[in-house]
């Protein structure tokens, strides 16, 4: 099972919480989790290609899935990102602006930074995967990644601009520089 750090807990009073109730559909709330992985040693973010639910042609997306009634999301979304990705190393979650349709779901997001890129496993009809810059995804992305992107795309990015900068300095920073 993946480690994490959760970074969402002080932030997670600024979450804005849908003001409508979302109705049961048995062990299913209509409730999601997601997050976009981003590593830590490019600054880019993993995408996977699949074909949706409705049949249509093949578009870009993240790994999602159902909260059921009773799990936390930010748990599922690591789940999610351990289980589904085949990913076993560190990450640290933080908590994006939730996705969300009134007629019928929520989609809490998170961004789960990893410390470098890996193979994840593909299944239930993807077909296949890309580390990519925030600002050369793949096209078409898929609706909820696309709203997803437009409502916290600037903190993902920002987050993203951060690691590229970090990275390109690993080598010569001396973090005892700084000690007294």
């Amino acid at each position: 099972m993946a480690n994490f750090q959760s970074t969402s807990t002080a932030g997670s009073d600024l979450v804005r919480r849908p003001s409508w109730v979302v109705p049961a559909r048995g062990s299913w709330q209509g409730v999601a989790a997601c997050a976009i992985v981003l590593a830590e040693d490019t600054g880019r973010v993993l995408v996977k290609q699949c074909i949706p639910a409705d049949g249509a042609g093949p578009e870009w997306g993240t790994w999602t899935a159902d909260v059921l009634a009773g799990q936390p999301p930010l748990q599922v979304a690591i789940n999610t990102i351990a289980e589904r990705c085949a990913y076993e190393g560190d990450l640290a979650l933080s908590r994006l602006t939730p996705f969300s349709d009134a007629r019928f779901f929520v989609q809490h997001n998170y961004v789960a930074v990893v410390p470098q890129e890996f193979e994840p496993r593909l299944g239930d009809g993807c077909l296949g995967y890309q580390w990519c810059e925030l600002d050369r995804l793949p096209q078409p992305l898929s609706p909820a990644l696309a709203h997803l992107l437009d409502r916290s795309g600037s903190d993902v990015r920002a987050m993203a601009d951060l690691y590229k900068g970090i990275h390109g300095l690993a080598g010569t920073f001396d973090p005892l520089r700084f000690e007294d």
